[in-house]
């Protein structure tokens, strides 16, 4: 493990390939019977990159624990990218998760933790004004009135999801019916082990939402789980 820590934040580098799978989505079988699927897109895994936190790199308060000189510190880099979509198809979201095979492991932070973007949306209210005001309904004026109301919606675009080292990552969702675009996708974790872990690995899945049109209607989907995880494995070396 080389990887220096400000290569994990270069967006322009090329990731390195881990492993290709397809998504499916529920179809109608040759029997009519709701078992069949069909090919839905897919995800293209990216291997996970690592670089060894330094003590100097915490800040002096967290370097105070106790047990702080028998830990050691990860800052891994992981990935993906969409496929492509048959047409007619779309991604409303997207989610990726990390499993950890030793439950020592604590992730401490996350980056992305949260992203958010805000909406404008709007609703009307019509008043009927008192039919006691006859002088100004016999000078014409209106007996109804309108008022609309704007409200600004805050609306998570990629949350962190953290249920410990056996259950984390990212979800990815779309917004204002904009869908999900085939990019490369990076986030960022620091991950705690005991100092004498010399290799860490785990498993890297991901799902999707898909809508497609179907008979004339369009239909939304959770993908369905064909192939299993793909495993990884980071070679850590002892620690300084």
């Amino acid at each position: 493990m080389d990887a220096d820590i400000s290569s994990l934040f270069d967006e322009d580098a090329t990731p390195p390939f881990l492993a290709q799978r397809e998504f499916f989505v529920p179809a109608p079988s040759r029997d009519g019977s709701p078992t069949g699927r069909e090919r839905a897109g897919g995800v293209i895994l990216h291997k996970p990159v690592a670089a060894v936190l330094l003590p100097s790199d915490f800040p002096p308060l967290s370097r105070r624990r106790p047990d702080f000189g028998g830990l050691r510190h990860l800052l891994i880099r992981f990935g993906f990218m969409l496929d492509r979509l048959p047409p007619q198809h779309a991604y409303h979201s997207a989610t990726l998760t990390v499993t950890l095979d030793d439950s020592r492991a604590v992730v401490l932070a996350q980056n992305p933790s949260l992203v958010t973007t805000k909406a404008e949306t709007f609703d009307s209210s019509t008043t009927e004004l008192s039919a006691a005001l006859d002088r100004l309904a016999k000078l014409g004026a209106q007996r109804t009135r309108t008022t609309q109301r704007t409200h600004l919606d805050i609306r998570p675009v990629i949350t962190a999801e953290n249920r410990g080292p056996a259950d984390f990552g990212w979800h990815y969702q779309a917004q204002d019916d904009a869908p999900l675009l085939p990019q490369v996708e990076s986030a960022r974790a620091v991950i705690e082990l005991p100092r004498d872990v010399t290799e860490l690995t785990g498993t890297l899945s991901a799902e999707a939402v898909v809508s497609f049109r179907r008979f004339g209607v369009f239909e939304k989907s959770r993908t369905l789980p064909i192939a299993p995880g793909v495993p990884f494995r980071l070679a850590l070396g002892p620690a300084a």
